[in-house]
């Protein structure tokens, strides 16, 4: 038997069927299960009107967003561009410096080989290749963050609290500075520190750290009410205060007195070449981060600091071999595995949900509770 050819009617109805079909599969269960550009959006995108210069935009409110990080460890490489690329912002690399490649000519004054690792040494260099990229290149602003770093999802909410208290503070520095393009953060300060793991206010300082009475700096600004907050329990690094003596879901803005950690700071143009004349030129005799603190707290070259606790940048610690986590303090080969990574002091861990951003879901908390 000779089949005919289909009416015209079926064919315009088996059409009509299949477009009805793919509008649903595109718009309905299907697109919200394995991510859409709507649900990526809430940890991406900025409202229409705000500016070019704000924290919602690529750079996070910057000029630029470095990232140190020894070109051998593209493990790290691998997490940073990826959660980057989630929460709506771009990285550009600075390449990490193994500590024993630095010829004894190079070092810095009062550097001793024999009584400091060559890793602190590269650490050290690293962090200074960026200041003098920045001076260099005529950057008028940059994040600078270490490789094995973790974030909130709301990152960008989280910074645009943290500029308004940030502009604040700026009326007791002195101002001699304008940033070009404007920054949301200010025009008027050296450096920005949101990335530590100890923190010290300048009223607090043991006695072996403290600087003159009319120096300190004891203003404080509070960001209430803030959803991103573990409860107290969950929060360390609070080296001289307790979290009791203040109200609940509270992160505090404030001049810093003594910090621990370089995990993330961002400095200005004449903050880069503040840090640069006194980090990379008058010497090292201790770790890079110990001296990023001397440089804020004594004041030096006039550097104008804020930071904010907890911290906005922490390390993370990802599941896999523990000797793994940091290229400055190197473990023994054979230590333990670890089966879950954690990440201190952020709760809706940008690592941690890297599997539900990519498929277009919510975050989920690292604590309940």
């Amino acid at each position: 038997m000779i089949r005919g050819r289909p009416s015209t009617s079926l064919v315009l109805g088996t059409v009509l069927f299949a477009c009805i079909l793919l509008t649903y599969l595109g718009s309905g269960f299907a697109r919200d299960e394995w991510g859409s550009n709507l649900n990526r959006a809430k940890w991406t995108s900025s409202p229409a009107s705000r500016g070019e210069s704000d924290v919602f935009n690529k750079t996070l409110g910057f000029d630029r967003v470095f990232v140190i990080g020894l070109p051998g460890r593209s493990d790290k490489r691998d997490a940073l561009t990826l959660m980057s690329s989630l929460t709506g912002f771009k990285l550009s690399w600075i390449d990490g410096v193994v500590g024993d490649t630095i010829p004894d000519k190079a070092l810095p004054f009062g550097w001793d080989r024999e009584t400091m690792r060559d890793s602190n040494l590269g650490s050290w260099r690293g962090h200074i290749n960026a200041m003098r990229h920045m001076v260099d290149g005529g950057i008028s602003s940059a994040l600078i963050v270490e490789d094995d770093m973790d974030w909130d999802v709301n990152i960008k909410w989280q910074l645009a609290q943290f500029a308004a208290a940030a502009r604040s503070l700026q009326n007791g520095f002195h101002q001699n500075q304008t940033l070009e393009p404007p920054s949301p953060y200010g025009q008027n300060w050296d450096m920005l520190w949101l990335g530590s793991c100890v923190t010290t206010f300048d009223e607090d300082l043991p006695e072996d750290l403290q600087i003159p009475i009319e120096q300190r700096d004891p203003r404080k600004i509070f960001i209430h009410d803030d959803p991103t907050m573990p409860s107290p329990r969950h929060i360390l690094g609070n080296g001289s205060f307790s979290w009791d003596n203040y109200p609940a879901h509270t992160r505090i803005v404030y001049v810093p007195g003594d910090n621990v950690c370089s995990f993330a700071y961002a400095l200005s143009a004449s903050g880069a070449q503040k840090a640069l004349q006194y980090m990379g030129l008058e010497g090292q005799h201790k770790p890079f981060d110990n001296h990023l603190s001397d440089l804020c707290r004594l004041r030096i070259n006039g550097m104008r600091c804020v930071s904010i606790v907890p911290s906005l940048f922490v390390h993370h610690r990802p599941k896999g071999k523990i000797s793994g986590d940091s290229d400055i303090n190197k473990g023994d080969e054979n230590e333990e595995v670890r089966e879950v990574g954690f990440t201190e002091n952020i709760l809706y861990s940008t690592r941690l949900n890297l599997k539900n951003l990519v498929r277009g879901l919510d975050p989920e908390k690292q604590w309940v509770g």
